[in-house]
């Protein structure tokens, strides 16, 4: 998700954009500008600058620079790699200013050229001007000529075949879910038995097994996937639930054929097993929200990206 501050500086800058950042030229030197996910706790803006290659002692004194200036510029942390510069404005109370993020951008490009810096306004791989274009690489922006872009689209086509010849199908994966959510529903029944708390807060626990256990048997990862997972969760839950409650008769001296029977007419046990239901559908449903509406697919991609 792009935020407005974002939206705004693309439109003023006649930037490009992918599905949750913005990105382009800014005096010749590139940036891209995202936000953190509306789930993520504290908020925080991220400004990434691309600058080619650095030498070690460009790197000192550009790090020299940002902690002199660290105060007035009013980012949290940055983070200096070999061709790019990150930035971090943790939003605590309030929100990154605009007039933050151009001064950034200024002290930087004023920083570039002094260091002599080339600008950025060229293939990002090969230092080509022409036939270049913006394209969105795993939704981050970059400048490639036409022959650098075929390159990465090819070299990315070979490794998402690579990677499907290794998957098995849905089914393995589904079974696989299965087998992780295990070990939570044994744990789920043994918190609820012999410790007496209250177990659906296991249900989180068991939602991440099935997303481990599923990856973990290599399960075909496509459009079924996600539904796939939360299915093997609701099921693991009711198992959960069904067992800790005909354990719970078991214990008070039933067997486990009275147990069933008295699971089936008994309406204490049955408000019992609802309630549990409830609270352990709600627990899970955190993170089925994250697996259904945030978590990004892994898939390798890149594509002409989009002016804004």
């Amino acid at each position: 998700m792009i935020f407005p501050k974002a939206k705004k500086i693309a439109k003023e800058l006649g930037w490009y954009k992918t599905k949750d950042s913005v990105f382009g030229l800014y005096k010749g030197y590139f940036f891209n500008v995202s936000d953190a996910s509306l789930v993520t706790t504290p908020q925080f803006k991220l400004v990434t600058a691309t600058t080619g290659s650095l030498t070690e002692e460009q790197k000192l004194h550009i790090k020299t620079e940002l902690n002199t200036n660290k105060k007035k510029l009013k980012f949290t942390h940055f983070e200096i790699s070999d061709h790019a510069i990150f930035f971090k404005f943790v939003e605590n109370v309030t929100l990154t200013q605009l007039k933050t993020v151009y001064a950034l951008f200024d002290f930087l490009v004023d920083l570039f050229k002094k260091l002599n810096l080339p600008e950025q306004n060229h293939c990002h791989s090969c230092g080509q001007d022409q036939r270049i274009n913006y394209y969105d690489l795993n939704d981050n922006g970059i400048i490639l000529c036409d022959r650098c872009f075929s390159q990465e689209d090819r070299r990315f086509y070979e490794i998402e075949k690579e990677r499907i010849s290794k998957e098995k199908n849905y089914l393995t994966g589904f079974l696989g879910a299965l087998l992780f959510s295990v070990p939570g529903i044994i744990l789920w029944v043994l918190c609820a038995v012999y410790f007496e708390r209250l177990a659906s807060g296991m249900a989180f626990v068991i939602a991440i097994l099935g997303i481990l256990g599923y990856d973990y048997f290599k399960g075909l990862h496509g459009k079924l996937t996600k539904y796939i997972i939360v299915l093997t969760n609701i099921i693991s839950i009711i198992i959960a639930n069904v067992t800790t409650v005909i354990t719970l008769l078991v214990k008070q001296g039933l067997t486990v054929n009275q147990a069933i029977q008295e699971f089936q007419a008994n309406d204490a046990a049955k408000d019992f097993f609802y309630q549990s239901i409830v609270i352990s559908f709600i627990l899970a449903f955190l993170v089925w929200i994250w697996l259904l509406f945030f978590n990004k697919d892994n898939k390798l991609m890149i594509q002409p990206a989009e002016k804004f």
